[in-house]
C-alpha cells in the first residue's frame, strides 16, 4: 500500500457530539500587593476541581472587592489579606460581604502576612470566615488543598440553597395548583409553575389521554412554540419525535429528560395518564430533576382535589336540578323543562352583559356558573302555595293574591337553610337572592320589598325578564302563547319601568344572536 495515499486520505467524518465545556470557578484575589496576584495565578494554574478549571478575578483594595462581588454573584472562594488599604481592612470586608451584599455562599480564606495582627482564634470565633492561613506557611499545595475544600463546601452549601429555594417555588407552585377548579385553568398552571419551579422559559405543554391509548392524548395547555394547539390531538399537532417521546412516557409512565425536553408523567384522579413536557434546551442537573418530579406529585394532588371538587359541583348540581324539577311539578304547564330554557337565557344575557365595562367587574365566570343553576331555583317557593290558586283560571282575590306573592320569601327561606350547610357563595345562597327578588320591579312597583333600580340584585333583574319571556312565548291552559312580535314588543315597554333598560338591551342582542344561530 502507497504510505502517501494512506497518509492523504479522507478522514471519516466524526459525528460525536463534543460535550460543551464545564464553566470555570471563579476566584477573587483580593490584596494590595500584585506580587501576591501574580503568584497565586502561577501556582494555581494547572488546578482543577471537578474537572473545571479556575478563573481569577483580582481586586487590590476592600472597595474594589465589593464592587466586583456585586457585579458578579457567582464567585465561589475568596482569597482575602488582612492587611490592605487599613491594618484591618479585610476583617472589615467580611460583615459587609455577609450582611450588605447578603451574601452567605461565597467561601472566604483569610491570608495575612502579619498573624500577629489578626490572632487565628480571635478571627474565626469573631468573622465569618471559612479558614485562615499565614502567608509563609501557604505553599502550592496547601493553597491547591485550601481551595479544593473551599470549594467543596460551596458546593455544598449552593446546592442546599438551590433545594430550599426549589422546595419554596414547589410550596408556591402547590398553593397557585390547588386554588384552581377548572382543568384548562389547572393544566395552565401547571405548564407555567413546572417552567418557574425549574428556572426555565414557559415553551411547552400539557396533555392527557383522552381514549384507550397514548396516541389519543388531547393537549390541555400550550405554550411558546405550541401556542394555539389547546384542544388538538397531540399526534397529528405535535413534531412526530416530540408525540412519539410523549406517547412513551404516557405508555410506561416514566419521566423522560433529554438534553432538550423535560417530560413528567403525571396520574390523574380518575385513572388517566397526562404528562407536561417543558423544553428546556439544556440538560438538567440531579437537583432540578429531583424537584421536577415533586412538583409531579404535588401536581397529581392537584388532578385528585380537581376530581373531588368536580364530584362536589356534580352532586350540587343534582340537587339543584332535582329541586327544580319539584317547583315544576307544581306547575305542569309550564313546558316541562322552563328552568332549562331559563337558565340558558339568563347565561346568555350575562355574559353579554359582561362586555359592558359597567358590568365587568361583576359578572365573572362564577357569576355565570351560578346564574345558571341559581336562576333554576327561583320559583322554589311555589310548593308551599296551594294548587288550587296556582291552577286558577280567573283573577286571584286578594288573599290569593297573597299566598302567591308569599313564594318569593318563601322560596328564599327555603335556600338560605340549605345555603348555610356551605360556606361562602353557593348555588343555593344565589338562588334564594333570586327567589326573593324576582318579582321586584325596576320603578319600585314589585314586590315584596317594593325595592328599585340597582337596589334589586343584578342576577334577579336578569331573570325578571327572562321569566316573562319564557312564560310569555308559552301556551299555558288558560291563555295561548302570545306572538313572539308581541311579547317582545311588552319587554321593550317595559324598559326603565318594569326591567332594568341594560339587561333589556342585552335581552334583546342574545335574541339576534338566536336568530343568526338559527
Amino acid at each position: 500500500m502507497n504510505d502517501d495515499a494512506f497518509l492523504f486520505r479522507e478522514e471519516t467524518p466524526d459525528n460525536s457530539v463534543v460535550p460543551a465545556p464545564l464553566p470555570p470557578w471563579l476566584i477573587l484575589i483580593v490584596d494590595d500587593d500584585p506580587e501576591v496576584h501574580a503568584m497565586t495565578r502561577l501556582v494555581m494554574k494547572k488546578f482543577s476541581y471537578r474537572g473545571r478549571p479556575a478563573q481569577f478575578l483580582s481586586a487590590y483594595s476592600a472597595e474594589e472587592a465589593l464592587r466586583v462581588l456585586s457585579n458578579d454573584p457567582g464567585i465561589a472562594v475568596i482569597l482575602l489579606d488582612v492587611v490592605m488599604e487599613t491594618d484591618d481592612a479585610g476583617l472589615r470586608l467580611v460583615p459587609r460581604i455577609r450582611k450588605d451584599l447578603g451574601n452567605d455562599l461565597v467561601r472566604i480564606i483569610l491570608r495575612t502576612g502579619q498573624p500577629g495582627q489578626a490572632p487565628e482564634d480571635d478571627v474565626i470565633h469573631g468573622y465569618d470566615i471559612n479558614d485562615y492561613k499565614a502567608k509563609t506557611e501557604l505553599t502550592a499545595q496547601k493553597l491547591g488543598t485550601a481551595t479544593v475544600a473551599a470549594l467543596r463546601s460551596y458546593e455544598h452549601i449552593l446546592e442546599l440553597t438551590r433545594s430550599r429555594k426549589g422546595m419554596e417555588r414547589i410550596i408556591e407552585a402547590s398553593g397557585n395548583l390547588f386554588a384552581l377548579r377548572a382543568i384548562d385553568s389547572f393544566a395552565e398552571a401547571v405548564l407555567r409553575e413546572l417552567a418557574r419551579v425549574l428556572d426555565l422559559p414557559c415553551d411547552g405543554l400539557v396533555c392527557v389521554v383522552r381514549g384507550s391509548t397514548a396516541a389519543d392524548a388531547q393537549i390541555l395547555a400550550a405554550a411558546g412554540r405550541h401556542h394555539g394547539l389547546v384542544g388538538l390531538p397531540m399526534g397529528r399537532s405535535v413534531d412526530p419525535l416530540l408525540s412519539a417521546r410523549i406517547a412513551e412516557v404516557l405508555r410506561t409512565r416514566t419521566h423522560h429528560y433529554d438534553d432538550g425536553d423535560v417530560i413528567i408523567w403525571l396520574r390523574t384522579a380518575d385513572g388517566r395518564d397526562a404528562a407536561a413536557c417543558v423544553h428546556a434546551g439544556r440538560p438538567l442537573d440531579g437537583l432540578e430533576r429531583k424537584l421536577a418530579e415533586v412538583l409531579g406529585s404535588k401536581i397529581t394532588i392537584g388532578f385528585d382535589n380537581l376530581h373531588l371538587y368536580e364530584q362536589v359541583k356534580r352532586a350540587h348540581k343534582a340537587a339543584v336540578i332535582a329541586l327544580a324539577g319539584l317547583a315544576e311539578y307544581k306547575d305542569p304547564e309550564g313546558g316541562g323543562d322552563h328552568v332549562l330554557r331559563l337558565s340558558r337565557l339568563v347565561t346568555e344575557i350575562a355574559f353579554i352583559l359582561r362586555g359592558d365595562p359597567a358590568y365587568a367587574g361583576v359578572i365573572d365566570d362564577d357569576f355565570l356558573d351560578q346564574i345558571a343553576m341559581g336562576a333554576m331555583l327561583y320559583d322554589i317557593g311555589m310548593v308551599g302555595v296551594p294548587d288550587r290558586v296556582i291552577t286558577k283560571q280567573e283573577p286571584l282575590d286578594a288573599d290569593e293574591r297573597q299566598l302567591m306573592e308569599q313564594h318569593c320569601e318563601r322560596g328564599a327561606a327555603i335556600l338560605e337553610k340549605a345555603s348555610r350547610m356551605v360556606e361562602g357563595s353557593s348555588y343555593f345562597s344565589f338562588g334564594a337572592t333570586i327567589a326573593r327578588c324576582h318579582q321586584e320591579r325596576w320603578d319600585g312597583s314589585g314586590y315584596p320589598a317594593g325595592l328599585r333600580g340597582e337596589a334589586i340584585p343584578l342576577a334577579a333583574r336578569i331573570v325578571a325578564v327572562a321569566d316573562v319571556y319564557d312564560a310569555l312565548t308559552h301556551k299555558r291552559s288558560w291563555r295561548d302563547a302570545m306572538p313572539l312580535a308581541e311579547t317582545l314588543r311588552m319587554i321593550e315597554q317595559g324598559s326603565g319601568s318594569l326591567f332594568d333598560p341594560a339587561v333589556v338591551t342585552a335581552f334583546f342582542q342574545a335574541m339576534k344572536s338566536r336568530g343568526r344561530r338559527r
